[in-house]
This record gives structure tokens, C-alpha cells and sequence, in this order.
């Protein structure tokens, strides 16, 4: 019983600071995000996003050529 008490003051300690992950990782927003290099977004390239210093930061691919020529057909 003693434990079950334990646990729950547990959840008022300190807490482990969050890890960065700074590995991007494609990401399909459903609401508009904001780039870090604060380009527009473009309709038809990647978005890529990665935790690093306790927020999320956002890229976008260019659209290749292939990509824009696929567009208009």
C-alpha cells in the first residue's frame, strides 16, 4: 500500500528535462505550420520536423521539377 502512495506523489516531483530530437522526420500538418526559415509553404513539397531546444522546428523541400511538371497534369 505504502508504494501505491509512493507512486503518486511521484507524479509531483521533478521531471526529467526533455531530450532533443534533432533527427528530422517528415511530418503532415493538418493546420498551416511556420518554417524556421520563414519561406511560405509550398503545396507540394516534404515538410520536415524535429524537437530541438523544447519546441518544433519546421522545413519544407523545394519542389523539383518533376514535382512541378506532375502538377500540371
Amino acid at each position: 500500500m505504502t508504494q501505491g502512495y509512493l507512486a503518486f506523489f511521484g507524479l509531483f516531483g521533478p521531471r526529467a528535462a526533455a531530450t532533443d530530437v534533432t533527427v528530422w522526420h517528415k511530418h503532415n500538418p493538418i493546420l498551416p505550420v511556420r518554417l524556421t526559415d520563414g519561406a511560405s509553404l509550398n503545396p507540394s513539397g516534404q515538410i520536415w520536423r524535429r524537437f530541438h531546444l523544447g519546441e518544433w522546428e519546421y522545413k519544407q523541400d523545394p519542389e523539383t521539377l518533376d514535382d512541378y511538371e506532375a502538377r500540371q497534369f
